[in-house]
């Protein structure tokens, strides 16, 4: 776990002085680099947990001006304000869910600058479903293998779902994808949370870190390599 927790951060460092390098030099508006290496890398970097993703969204949240509250590692009232504050200024359905979406346009945001949360109060959470969903989330290859396919990163794509397991109202997914790193197929991990609604697949590091994901599913979700 120790030497998996120093490969993660290994990562984010590398990641983060990617993302810098490709903002200072795209020009006058900053653009920066969203090729399928850069997004591969993101993937590694975001596996796993070693306690500091929390703390990093919320460092994020609050160099944008999003009003995250104290650094204190915690999905609280206040880091959950702010980041709808962020998926409204940034043009994502604001759920207040850190999904690969979200996550992806934060660090690119923290890398830019831009954009930045409008002073006031924060978008208000989505509205409960008018009618109860079903007691217990379907755990069904119909509806876990869309969700594990939309989350796939550019350049990835599905080759076998594999097993995968859920617990209440979440679920992790362990699908065999081919990429340029991998064109033979490589097992990812992916990290289902039930909406009310719908599957959503999740950041694993905010997530695992958070204390939220159940036992029965921890293991293979949170300290998988």
């Amino acid at each position: 776990m120790t030497s998996h927790a120093t490969t993660r951060r290994l990562g984010v460092i590398v990641l983060s002085m990617a993302l810098l390098a490709a903002a200072c030099s795209g020009g006058d508006d900053g653009a920066v680099n969203t090729s399928a290496s850069t997004k591969a890398d993101a993937r590694s970097a975001s596996a796993g947990a070693d306690g500091n993703d929390v703390l990093d969204v919320q460092r994020e949240l609050n160099t944008l001006g999003c009003e995250a509250g104290p650094l204190d590692g915690t999905l609280g009232p206040d880091t959950l304000g702010a980041i709808r504050r962020f998926q409204a200024a940034s043009g994502i359905a604001v759920d207040g869910i850190v999904g690969p979406l979200t996550r992806a346009a934060l660090t690119n945001a923290a890398a830019t600058g831009t954009p930045r949360c409008p002073v006031g109060p924060a978008p208000p959470a989505p509205p409960k479903p008018p009618a109860p969903g079903p007691a217990t989330p379907p755990c069904t290859d119909a509806a876990i293998r869309p969700v594990v396919t939309s989350s796939l990163l550019a350049g990835e794509q599905l080759v076998k779902l594999n097993a995968f397991s859920c617990a209440i109202t979440w679920a992790v997914a362990t699908p065999t994808v081919t990429s340029t790193a991998a064109p033979n197929g490589a097992p990812v991990t992916v990290l289902l949370r039930w909406n009310g609604t719908a599957w959503q697949a999740v950041d694993q590091g905010v997530y695992c870190d958070n204390g939220a994901v159940p036992a029965a599913i921890f293991q293979k979700a949170c300290q998988s390599n």
